[in-house]
C-alpha cells in the first residue's frame, strides 16, 4: 500500500523561473497554432501550461472591496463595455485539447447522431490543457475522423443532411464550398477565412479525382481534414490586447468566450445561437453575454457541465474500466463498474443540481442502483438493468460510502486507508500531502507472531516510525472510517476476522463512522472553498495563480450566499474577469 509518509505542508510559491517556463511554453503554443495550416495531421506534444498546486493557500482569506468588485468584471462606473478598470485578475492564455468526452460529444455536435468514438488520453481537463498530442495519438484522431465521416457519407439520407446540398464536379459549384463554410464554423467554432476554405475545396477536388471521379468521397475526406486540425481538437483561447498601448492584458474574442461557455456549461462545442451570439459582438457586452449565460444555464445540457466538474474531481472514467480480483472480490463483474459510475452521476445530479446544495453530496441517504448494485449494497426488491431511486443501507451515507467512490480508491483485492484519506485531502479539501522520504519503504509490516490484525493495527505498527507519523496522522482517520467496506465497495463488519472500528477525528472533531464522518464534510466550509476552487481550474484550464485568489474568493461568496447553490457560483464565474481576460509576459510578446 502506498503511504506517504511526510508531514503535510502548504507548497512554496511559485517564483519567478517557474512562471517564465509557464510563459515560454504558452507563447510556443501561440506560435504553433499560427504555422499549423491545413492540418491533416496534428502538431505532437502541443502542450500549454504547467500548473502549480496552491491548495494549500489560506482561501478563507477575503479579499478587498475594490478587488473583489474588480474580480466579478461587474457593470459600475469602473467598468465600461466590458473591459477592466484595472489589471485583470486572470491567469495566461493557451491551447486546450478536448478530452475524450467533449471529442465525443462535439463529433455529434457537428455531424449529427454519429457513432462517435471518446478519442484522446487525457481524461480531465487540467490534464488536457497541460497535455499534447503523441504521435500514436494522431493516428487514433485520424482513423476516428475518417471512419465517422465513412459511415456517415455512405448513408444518403445522412450526408444530405449534413450537407443540404448534392456536390458535383462542374466547375463553379457551390456545394462543397458551402458544406466547407458552414461545416468547419461549427466545428471550428469560428468562421473559416476565404483561404482556408478555398484550402479543403482544394482536397474535395483532389481527393475526388484520385477516387475515379466521386464527388461525395472527396467531400467526406475534406470534412474528415477539418475534424483532425488543431483547430478542431484544441480549444483556442490566445486572447487580443484590451489596449493597443499594452499588450500584456487581454481579453478573449467572441468566439473564444463561446467556445469558453459551451464547454463549460455544456461540455461541448457552441451551439448556432451562441456562435451568432459571438459574430454579432454580443458577448463583448455585459447584458449580451449575462443573456447568453442565463439561455446556457435554463437547458437541460448544462446538467452536463456541472456533473463533468464531478466526473473530473473523482476521475469517475476510471470506472468503466474497473479491474478487482474476482477470486477475493466475488461480486465484482465487467459490468459493476460503469454501474457505480452511473450511480455517482445520478447522486451528484440529484444533491448538486435539483436541491440545489452541494452540501446534500456528503449526507444524502440516496442512491440508484440496478440489480448488480443492489446486491452489491444487499438491497433486497425486484431490481432490474435499470437504476432506480432507493434510500440507502443505515450503514452509509453520501458520497463517502458509495460504491464507486470506495472502489477507485482501493487496490484490487485490499482496502487502502491511506490513498482514501489522501484522496479527500487533495480532491474534497485541495490539500497537499507531500511523497514520502525516499528512504522510507511504503508497505505495511507482516503481522507478527500474534496473528491477523486490522488494517488500523497494521497502520498504527507502521507508524511507530517519526517520520512517517505526522502524515498518516493526516490522512488515515479518514480512510480508517471508510474500513467498514471493502475494497470493491461492499459492507463488511470484520477484518481479518476482527471488528473494525471506524470511529476517529477529523481536525478535531470527534466521529463514529463513516455516515457521522459525512455530515462532518457536509457542514466543513473548507469543502466549499475547494469546490468552486475546482470550478476555476476545471474552467480556465490552469492551476491559478496568487493574483486570481480574489475571484475565487467571489465564487466561494457566491456559493455560500445562494445558501450553498454550485450554480450560482458557476454564474459567477462566467461573469468575472478571471473567466473573460487573461495576462501575458513581456517575454512572450512578438
Amino acid at each position: 500500500m502506498d503511504s506517504p509518509c511526510a508531514a503535510a505542508q502548504p507548497p512554496p510559491t511559485p517564483g519567478p523561473a517557474a512562471g517564465r517556463r509557464r510563459r515560454r511554453r504558452g507563447a510556443s503554443a501561440r506560435r504553433s497554432i499560427a504555422l499549423a495550416g491545413l492540418a491533416l495531421a496534428l502538431v505532437p506534444s502541443l502542450a500549454c501550461y504547467q500548473g502549480i498546486e496552491l491548495g494549500g493557500d489560506d482561501s478563507s482569506s477575503t479579499s478587498s472591496a475594490s478587488a473583489a468588485s474588480t474580480a466579478s468584471g461587474g457593470s459600475g462606473d469602473e467598468t465600461s463595455g466590458g473591459e477592466p478598470a484595472e489589471a485583470p485578475l486572470a491567469g495566461p492564455t493557451g491551447l486546450r485539447l478536448l478530452t475524450p468526452t467533449q471529442y465525443r460529444n462535439s463529433l455529434i455536435d457537428v455531424l449529427g447522431e454519429v457513432a462517435a468514438p471518446a478519442v484522446g488520453q487525457w481524461r480531465s481537463s487540467i490534464a488536457a490543457a497541460q497535455g499534447g498530442v503523441a504521435s500514436a495519438g494522431v493516428e487514433d484522431y485520424e482513423d476516428a475522423a475518417i471512419t465517422v465521416t465513412a459511415a456517415l457519407f455512405a448513408d444518403p439520407d445522412a450526408r444530405l443532411a449534413l450537407t443540404g446540398c448534392t456536390p458535383a464536379l462542374l466547375p463553379g459549384d457551390p456545394c462543397v464550398a458551402q458544406v466547407i463554410t458552414e461545416v468547419g464554423r461549427r466545428a471550428w467554432r469560428r468562421p473559416l477565412s476565404a483561404g482556408e476554405v478555398e484550402r479543403y475545396v482544394d482536397v474535395a477536388a483532389d481527393v475526388s479525382e484520385i477516387l475515379g471521379g466521386d464527388p461525395w468521397g472527396g467531400l467526406q475526406h475534406a470534412v474528415a481534414g477539418l475534424l483532425q486540425s488543431p483547430n478542431f481538437l484544441y480549444r483556442v483561447e490566445l486572447g487580443t490586447p484590451t489596449d493597443p498601448d499594452d499588450p500584456l492584458h487581454l481579453r478573449f474574442d467572441g468566439h473564444e468566450l463561446a467556445s469558453r461557455l459551451s464547454y463549460l456549461l455544456w461540455n461541448t462545442t457552441p451551439d448556432d445561437a451562441l456562435l451568432q451570439a459571438a459574430e454579432r459582438g454580443d458577448l463583448d457586452d455585459p447584458e449580451g453575454l449575462s443573456a447568453e449565460v442565463d439561455r446556457l444555464l435554463a437547458s437541460p445540457r448544462a446538467r452536463d457541465g456541472v456533473v463533468q466538474l464531478f466526473v473530473d474531481m473523482f476521475d469517475l472514467d476510471a470506472l468503466l474500466s474497473l479491474q478487482k480480483d474476482p477470486m477475493l472480490l466475488p461480486a465484482f463483474s465487467p459490468t459493476i463498474g460503469p454501474a457505480m459510475r452511473e450511480e455517482l452521476v445520478r447522486v451528484i445530479e440529484s444533491t448538486v443540481l435539483v436541491e440545489g446544495d452541494y452540501r446534500r453530496l456528503f449526507d444524502t441517504q440516496e442512491g440508484f442502483v440496478d440489480a448488480e448494485l443492489a446486491a452489491l449494497y444487499g438491497l433486497e426488491g425486484p431490481f432490474d438493468d435499470a437504476f432506480a431511486p432507493v434510500m440507502l443501507p443505515e450503514t452509509r451515507g453520501g458520497l463517502l460510502t458509495l460504491a464507486g467512490f470506495l472502489a477507485i480508491n482501493s487496490g484490487e483485492a485490499s482496502t487502502s486507508p491511506t490513498h482514501r484519506g489522501l484522496t479527500v485531502r487533495r480532491v474534497l479539501m485541495c490539500q497537499t500531502v507531500p511523497p514520502p522520504p525516499p528512504d522510507v519503504v511504503p508497505k505495511l509490516p507482516e503481522p507478527g507472531e500474534g496473528g491477523a490484525m486490522t488494517k488500523r493495527e497494521l497502520l498504527e505498527q507502521h507508524v511507530s516510525d517519526p517520520s512517517c507519523a505526522a502524515c498518516h496522522a493526516f490522512t488515515d482517520p479518514i480512510g480508517l472510517a471508510l474500513e467498514n467496506f471493502d475494497a470493491l465497495g461492499g459492507f463488511r463488519a470484520t477484518d481479518q476476522g476482527l471488528p473494525i472500528d471506524p470511529s476517529g477525528d477529523f481536525d478535531g472533531q470527534a466521529f463514529a463512522d463513516a455516515v457521522a464522518l459525512g455530515e462532518l464534510f457536509a457542514a466543513e466550509p473548507a469543502v466549499g472553498d475547494c469546490l468552486v476552487r475546482n470550478l476555476y481550474r476545471y474552467a480556465t484550464g490552469h492551476i491559478e495563480q496568487p493574483v486570481e485568489q480574489p475571484v475565487i474568493s467571489e465564487l466561494r461568496d457566491a456559493l455560500v450566499e445562494s445558501d450553498h447553490d454550485l450554480k450560482a457560483a458557476v454564474d459567477a464565474l462566467v461573469r468575472s474577469e478571471g473567466f473573460r481576460f487573461a495576462t501575458v509576459s513581456p517575454e512572450d510578446l512578438p
